[in-house]
């Protein structure tokens, strides 16, 4: 009996020993593949700045629909895009030592794309303001504009505030600052397009009353078409136009302030404003 008892003892230590062990090996290998995980997804995720390096171009998302800022110069078979925007974002890439590609889309459609990982950075004559802010990252301004009215010449004298909008058929940029100010402070029915050609084309054909506009690209556009005025009826200028980024993309954003800082200070910007106005008139 005591004999059995004492077996019966030494086959219990034998199993708890073999089920201790099992613990301690499983725990091991736990703590392993943890570790490995975690390596392995910092190094998929890794900074937008080391992608653009290591792939060696700086992905641009634009609207080519906007100059003097990015709009297509067709020469014969030659279509490129153009503008102060692509300028900014040739410097860039220049400063980055990668190259330059360009995806224009339709402007209401830039900052999803540019969250989803379709490109590096937006520039588009895109305002700064507080509800972009809260998904995207922006630089630091290059540049500012007014807010204005595009009109038929004959037109030119009939608006000097807001008021006299009331009730017009007033033309507006799908998803910009000025869709937005239109639809809170104007009293008239506002038409939302993705294109600014196609606003031009309505308010000449007088489906439109008016286009509200950057003030820049609404003198860029005056220039270009027959028959058309700027007028000032002096809202509130838009914020600054900036360069988007993904929310938390730093050291990227670090080197665009970098080179926005030093087009600023050497008045770059304003040397490329004056020229692209000055293009195709």
């Amino acid at each position: 009996m005591k004999k059995s008892l004492k077996v019966l003892l030494l086959m219990i230590l034998a199993l708890g020993l073999v089920a201790c062990g099992s613990s301690t090996t499983t725990t091991e290998t736990t703590t392993e593949t943890t570790t490995e995980t975690t390596e392995t997804a910092d190094a998929a995720t890794g900074s937008a700045l080391e992608k653009i390096k290591a792939d060696g171009k700086l992905v641009l998302g634009t609207s080519a629909d906007y100059p003097p800022y990015e709009w297509h110069q067709i020469d014969g078979a030659n279509d490129e895009i153009v503008g102060v925007d692509i300028e900014i974002a040739k410097a860039i890439a220049e400063h980055l030592g990668v190259a330059l590609e360009i995806k224009d889309m339709s402007f209401d459609g830039l900052i999803a794309a540019l969250n989803v990982g379709d490109m590096d950075m937006v520039l588009a004559g895109m305002a700064a303001d507080e509800e972009r802010a809260k998904v995207v990252d922006f630089s630091d301004a290059y540049n500012e504009t007014e807010q204005v009215l595009l009109v038929r010449e004959e037109d030119k004298d009939k608006y000097t505030s807001a008021d006299q909008l009331n009730g017009l058929k007033i033309g507006v940029q799908l998803g910009t600052t000025q869709d937005a100010y239109a639809n809170e402070n104007f009293d008239a029915e506002v038409t939302a397009l993705q294109d600014n050609n196609n606003l031009v084309m309505e308010l000449k054909n007088k489906s439109l009353d008016v286009i509200f506009f950057s003030k820049t690209a609404a003198e860029k556009f005056a220039a270009m078409q027959d028959g058309l005025v700027v007028v000032d009826i002096g809202v509130p200028n838009e914020p600054g136009f900036s360069v988007a980024v993904k929310k938390g993309d730093t050291a990227l954003l670090q080197e665009i302030n970098t080179v926005i800082a030093e087009l600023n200070a050497n008045g770059q910007v304003e040397q490329w404003l004056d020229q692209y106005m000055k293009l195709g008139e």
